[in-house]
């Protein structure tokens, strides 16, 4: 289902960036059809550093090896986490409570802005621990309800199908869900 919807912006070019998902756990889709055969990786985009970790197995040595390593590094601009599995959430699935304890430590001393998560079907954002977290798993999907609305530093969660626009600047990041017909959440 990845290729025809997404078949314009393949064709122009734009690059994805996959993040592993609970879907990934048997399956290759995500190192074929996405071309992101490591489940945990960093890249560049702009002035922001992209760190995408696998929330499939939290406690795995490499993984938390590899995140106290790109945590402990000079900043040079934001730092943005990506992960399918929730961390902090209102949604349906509850919130990875095992990645969260092992990493939002290190998330902190790390100084990252922004937390961008998926999974459940719905748009949120939360604040918490100076860190922003946004659901946004609003792609096609049905969407779910929100169900947690006493998750601590819950900001907004919209039941509504969205994309992200996020644009980095050396010391900020500004994030936009938009729906299908334009209208900013």
């Amino acid at each position: 289902n990845f290729g025809r919807p997404e078949r314009c912006l393949r064709r122009a070019g734009v690059r994805w960036r996959a993040g592993w998902g609970n879907h990934d756990v048997l399956r290759t889709g995500t190192a074929t059809a996405l071309d992101s055969p490591r489940r945990h990786y960093a890249f560049r985009a702009g002035p922001a550093r992209v760190v995408v970790l696998d929330g499939n197995d939290p406690a795995d040595p490499r993984q938390l090896a590899f995140l106290r390593r790109e945590m402990a590094a000079p900043r040079t601009g934001p730092r943005i986490v990506a992960v399918h599995q929730p961390l902090r959430t209102s949604g349906v699935h509850p919130p990875a409570r095992e990645a969260a304890r092992l990493w939002e430590p290190l998330l902190r001393r790390g100084g990252v802005s922004l937390v961008l998560q998926g999974h459940n079907h719905l748009y949120e954002r939360i604040e918490a621990g100076g860190i922003t977290y946004v659901t946004t798993a609003g792609g096609g999907a049905p969407i779910y309800p929100c169900v947690r609305l006493l998750t601590e530093g819950l900001r907004h969660c919209a039941l509504e199908h969205h994309f992200l626009g996020v644009a980095a600047a050396p010391r900020a990041v500004a994030v936009r869900a938009v729906t299908p017909k334009g209208r900013t959440i």
